[in-house]
């Protein structure tokens, strides 16, 4: 990459712009109101490679008297000492919030107001339901707790009774001439929205065996959906831990956009169409684990005048490579591994394991790898064989100082004559790891997340071109 990009970046931020709005703002607030909490922050994004370059800005204030939810990044149901953000606090019977942001120079104005009985909410945030897909701006995210998710312009207006809470809304993406609605169950654990303007469902279940008081191994299950009539995409991922042995059990699911499985950067144009993943695992602490993942992907079919052609067809025609004279631009296409590890030794200085794994097209591989794992703190190395002749060196770690302050990488460099795609955590949720399928000779992702701060630099580097690609995001926040 060329020297002083970097600079151009950072200049480009209109820092002068947003701060004669945030003191403006920040004047209006200013009188003491008992129970008022805000903050300012920003989000600073920018993508560099040889051909593309891009970058984003987004900066916030807000001020809130409403309650401060729980931050967590684990599956176990262990309480934060973190008095600042990660406290529940007694939600008031009446609360309101507003934020101001400005989005790549745009001034945007959200407020949210709610009691006992009525919800109203309007702008671009400030949505009732956390489906991550509903009415999303695709553009922009956040990490920060407390910080609502970054939406197109809508305006809701709801009851709530017993927990339950019902309502309807305006979106200008959705629902510009014809309201949806949307329906709450007590703790969140159901929610629904449709829009019957353009015929767009999105649900959610959101469960943990904790908020039912269960005494068993406790259990987090999620469902996230969205889609227009029969067709549909969305997530599921659920967890279940034993402290008695030491083990977990996770299974995930994906179905959608090929690029979110099968590319590490956002130049995303290697691959497109619709995808589908499945995962299944165990772990236990004694560095003894198995997996099994399978992948598909169908290239978008030719738009048609009938509707019909144009429903996307996910049926395996032939698994693991394409069929002869068929048509490679609407042949569904198969990835499968089947993996375990386990110890040759193991201690308080961690385990030497060996590998196996077994790929699609009866590829096997053979690894030996060093892990330590402890209570806060993971790290795994090693390098795998393959029987064609591939080799790839991978490794990952995680720290953990509590339930709110993590920091966590990977790193994958695999030879440029590999012929068999490799696995990649691309990506970290807070309670969650999601896999990629990649050829790139090496990819490399360092992320913090932490009450304060959310900071992600990733590289990746095509076989190909030898074309270097890094992505930063970096997001701020400040309470006063």
């Amino acid at each position: 990459m060329k020297r002083g990009r970097t600079g151009d970046f950072v200049r480009a931020v209109s820092i002068p712009q947003f701060l004669r709005l945030w003191i403006a703002a920040t004047f209006v607030t200013s009188a003491p109101i008992a129970g008022v909490e805000s903050r300012a922050g920003a989000t600073f994004e920018g993508y560099e490679s040889r051909y593309s370059r891009t970058a984003k800005e987004n900066w916030f204030l807000k001020s809130s008297n409403c309650a401060i939810p729980l931050v967590s990044f684990s599956t176990k149901t262990v309480r934060s000492t973190n008095k600042d953000y990660t406290k529940e606090t007694e939600t008031a019977s009446r609360c309101g919030a507003f934020l101001f942001e400005t989005r790549n120079g745009t001034p945007l104005f959200s407020g949210v107001w709610e009691n006992d009985a009525f919800r109203f909410s309007f702008g671009h945030r400030f949505r009732p339901l956390e489906n991550f897909y509903f009415l999303r701006d695709e553009n922009f995210y956040t990490a920060l707790p407390g910080i609502e998710q970054p939406i197109r312009r809508s305006g809701f207006a709801g009851l709530k009774r017993m927990d339950w809470s019902a309502g309807v809304y305006y979106s200008e993406t959705e629902a510009l001439k014809r309201p949806g609605f949307y329906l709450l169950s007590p703790r969140k654990i159901f929610e629904f929205a449709y829009a019957p303007e353009l015929n767009r469902h999105y649900t959610s279940l959101n469960f943990r065996s904790k908020s039912f008081g269960w005494s068993g191994p406790p259990i987090v299950s999620r469902i996230q959906t969205a889609g227009e009539g029969k067709m549909f995409y969305g997530t599921f991922y659920a967890s279940v831990f034993s402290e008695t042995s030491a083990t977990e059990w996770k299974a995930t699911g994906y179905k959608g956009r090929s690029t979110d499985i099968f590319a590490t950067d956002p130049d995303k144009n290697d691959l497109s169409g619709e995808a589908s993943l499945a995962r299944l695992g165990v772990v236990t602490r004694s560095y003894f684990s198995m997996e099994w993942i399978r992948a598909w992907n169908r290239p978008l079919p030719k738009k048609s005048n009938s509707a019909e052609s144009a429903k996307p067809d996910f049926t395996e025609r032939n698994p693991g490579s394409e069929t002869k004279g068929s048509d490679s631009e609407t042949e569904t296409k198969r990835w499968e591994i089947f993996g375990a590890k386990a110890p040759i030794a193991y201690g308080e200085l961690g385990g030497i394991l060996i590998s196996v794994r077994r790929y699609s097209e009866e590829i096997r591989g053979r690894g030996l790898y060093y892990s330590l794992q402890k209570k806060r703190f993971t790290i795994e190395l090693g390098q795998e064989w393959r029987t064609n002749g591939d080799t790839i060196l991978e490794g990952k770690w995680s720290f953990r100082l509590d339930d709110s302050w993590n920091l966590e990488g990977a790193f994958l460099f695999q030879g440029r004559e590999n012929r068999t795609d490799s696995l990649f955590e691309a990506r970290t949720a807070r309670d969650e790891t999601s896999l990629i399928f990649t050829d790139r000779s090496s990819s490399f992702r360092v992320r913090l997340l932490s009450p304060y701060a959310a900071f992600t630099v990733s590289h990746s580097r095509k076989r190909e071109r030898s074309d270097d690609g890094i992505w930063i995001n970096l997001q701020l926040q400040f309470p006063f």
